[in-house]
């Protein structure tokens, strides 16, 4: 599996607990039960920057770990915005934050 980013000048550590509260939901499914939030990060093992962290609901987050959902990158839209780049179940997606 590979994966490819392209990453911003500094790299600052985020507050995990900040990141779900912004966020708000699952980037998956929409849940939006804050206790059910977990902060994923996208390269295993990475630290919890801003490029390297999604807001998953805990079901997507099993789901990421087992392989259902496979992140491919996240990567800046025009607009400036994030665009995740997965698959679901076999099915390629593009999911913009």
């Amino acid at each position: 599996m590979s994966y490819y980013f392209i990453y911003v000048k500094k790299k600052k550590l985020i507050n995990k607990k900040v990141k779900k509260r912004i966020d708000g939901k699952c980037i998956f499914c929409g849940e939006d039960d804050y206790n059910l939030l977990d902060a994923h990060r996208i390269i295993p093992g990475g630290k919890y920057t801003d490029f390297n962290t999604i807001t998953t609901c805990s079901l997507c987050h099993r789901k990421t770990h087992s392989g259902r959902i496979v992140i491919l990158g996240k990567h800046f839209s025009s607009s400036g915005r994030h665009v995740i780049h997965c698959t679901i179940d076999g099915e390629e997606k593009w999911i913009s934050t």
